[in-house]
């Protein structure tokens, strides 16, 4: 009977707020920099070279995580389901 009367925690989501801090101010950096460089007159790349170091890291890790899967599954003949590696 104790316990119903206690009162519920509200808990905050501190790492929500954090990632969507992070977003919203690299979309703010990346307003004013798309805003400099139209006011210099320089032009904006498109595909692979306007990412910057990050991202290509992130591209990086994610091709050769495919091929290892692919190497795994279709080479090595391990099953998807199959515990272990």
């Amino acid at each position: 009977m104790a316990n119903r009367a206690k009162k519920k925690k509200n808990v905050k989501n501190k790492s929500k707020d954090w990632l969507m801090d992070y977003y919203q101010t690299g979309r703010e950096w990346e307003k004013d920099n798309r805003r400099r460089r139209e006011e210099a007159g320089e032009t904006e790349h498109k595909g692979l070279k306007n990412l910057n170091t990050f991202e290509k890291t992130c591209i990086v890790i994610i091709i050769l995580g495919i091929i290892l899967f692919v190497v795994k599954v279709f080479v090595l003949g391990h099953s998807i389901t199959a515990p272990g590696i």
